[in-house]
């Protein structure tokens, strides 16, 4: 099964210069635990709100650090194209909770999350299940 059926594509966006404060407030808002950073329309990065709480536990100032200087400066994005086992992969790998989805052109598609992980295993186990049931009936 291919990520793209599973992202999430209303995703939180904020710019690179926008204050963490404005970030987490956005997240919070919209009850979600990430947003994509961009830059000229493009993603560069994604914030969580772990990357928040470690602004917060470092005692800098949330107001003053923008959301491109709180992501890592390189962003490993992925196509929908990607299965998911391969996505559980990387995410595994690379301790990643989630993924920036871009098309071909490296616009941003959708993210794809631990709960969109879930699901995709949920639905392969349950479709591999119902296959053995139909093959053996």
């Amino acid at each position: 099964m291919e990520i793209g059926s599973l992202i999430t594509r209303a995703v939180l966006t904020v710019e690179a210069g926008d204050s963490v404060r404005d970030a987490a407030v956005w997240m919070m808002e919209r009850g979600v635990g990430s947003a994509v950073v961009m830059t000229d329309g493009k993603p560069v990065g994604i914030v969580t709100d772990r990357e928040v709480l470690r602004v917060i536990a470092r005692g800098e100032d949330p107001d003053s650090l923008t959301a491109g200087e709180c992501v890592p400066k390189r962003l490993k994005t992925v196509r929908p194209e990607l299965d998911v086992l391969e996505a559980a992969r990387i995410m595994r790998e690379k301790g990643f909770r989630h993924l920036v989805v871009v098309d071909e052109e490296g616009d941003l598609a959708g993210v794809f999350s631990m709960r969109d992980l879930v699901v995709g295993l949920l639905h392969e186990r349950s479709a591999n299940l119902s296959a053995g049931t139909a093959a053996s009936g």
